[in-house]
């Protein structure tokens, strides 16, 4: 496992092995929790094509509504 960029109390970014990314979102309000989804390939393409701004982009989304990245939490 390498880390790739992390921000305390808001996300880590991780890769496990070769194109298997790990992104784990702090969420919540009164009570915080961690929510980590592996990427799909289309994320993936996308942080490789856009780098960093999409891996935020994407943080965003996670922690506004984790109910579309369902299928993908580990």
């Amino acid at each position: 496992m390498r880390e790739i960029a992390r921000e305390p109390w808001s996300y880590t970014f991780t890769e496990q092995g070769p194109g298997d990314y790990i992104l784990t979102v702090v969420c919540g309000g009164a009570g915080l929790y961690d929510y980590s989804i592996r990427l799909d390939q289309q994320q993936v393409a996308g942080y490789q094509k856009e780098g960093m701004p999409f891996i935020l982009r994407l943080i965003e989304q996670v922690r506004f509504n984790q109910s579309p990245f369902e299928k993908q939490k580990v």
